[in-house]
């Protein structure tokens, strides 16, 4: 007769690990993966939104600058604004003082010189941003 079988003897460090060990490591593996992917994707929103505030502003500091240099026209229609780039969308919108203390969007019978022209700056597309509202004074000069 035999004696029992005997299992070989492991070596040190030869032991391996287990299927609950390997589980729990992919485990923390996929929540860092995840938690890394999701900081991506909000550092690529957020430079694209700021992207778009920037641009939202240079358009319509551009369009303000125009307005101001442009000569003083009594009970405007408009002002014309350089053409903004594609996704940006300007609007002018005109207010006359009455001379008693408040604008109104209608020119008064007597034109009293100044203007309020409020600018709008719209930025569309896939992540649109708020809107850029400037306003700026214009008065007629009196110098002849």
């Amino acid at each position: 007769m035999t004696g029992p079988a005997r299992r070989p003897r492991l070596r040190r460090g030869e032991e391996g690990e287990t299927l609950v060990e390997v589980l729990v490591a992919v485990v923390l593996m996929g929540i860092a993966f995840v938690t890394i992917l999701g900081g991506i994707g909000t550092a690529i929103i957020s430079s694209v939104t700021q992207h778009r505030v920037t641009g939202a502003d240079s358009v319509i500091r551009s369009a303000a600058e125009k307005v101001v240099s442009d000569p003083y026209v009594s009970c405007a229609s408009g002002y014309e604004t350089p053409t903004p780039p594609a996704g940006y969308t300007v609007t002018v919108e005109i207010e006359y003082w009455d001379g008693v203390g408040t604008f109104a969007r209608t020119c008064p019978a007597v034109d009293t010189g100044v203007q309020k022209v409020t600018l709008t700056v719209h930025a569309t597309g896939p992540h649109p941003v708020r809107n850029a509202t400037l306003e700026v004074v214009k008065r007629e000069s009196m110098l002849s």
